[in-house]
């Protein structure tokens, strides 16, 4: 750090000048210029928002990525076992009814379709009632 120093005037009021000494010791400052110096440093990162390890505690960084890896690895795990569910499924039905593969294309295109237009709300209900509509010898709607 550089150790030139000048000099300046501040005004302030004895309010915060007797705040200021109280938290000198517990901020390890040896003096009021120093204090002076931190808060403004402390600051000037708050408003700068470059350098924001500045005046956000690394220990709170530090706790904030821990619980984001956490988070992470939970989702990563849930979505691995959905995965396995649903191979399973898929390799169920497709051992039972043996589809063409036209058929599944269509299947996949009409499930794209579906997932898009619900916003990922599908139901169990909702796929009953819509394989009712369709008759086991017709195909997959046209107009999805």
């Amino acid at each position: 750090m550089d150790d030139n120093k000048k000099s300046t005037t501040i005004w302030l009021r004895p309010s915060v000048i007797s705040r200021m000494d109280g938290w000198l010791e517990a901020d390890n400052c040896q003096s009021r210029s120093e204090f002076v110096d931190k808060a403004l440093r402390f600051y000037m990162g708050y408003l700068g928002t470059e350098d924001n390890t500045t005046y956000i505690s690394q220990a709170i960084l530090t706790a904030i990525q821990g619980t984001m890896d956490l988070n992470n690895h939970r989702l990563q795990t849930i979505l691995f076992k959905c995965a396995v569910e649903l191979n399973m499924l898929c390799h169920t039905i497709a051992a039972h009814f043996r589809t063409d593969p036209i058929h599944t294309r269509e299947l996949r295109a009409y499930a794209v379709d579906e997932v898009k237009r619900t916003n990922g709300q599908v139901s169990f209900e909702n796929a009953m009632r819509s394989q009712r509509r369709i008759e086991p010898d017709d195909a997959w709607p046209e107009s999805y």
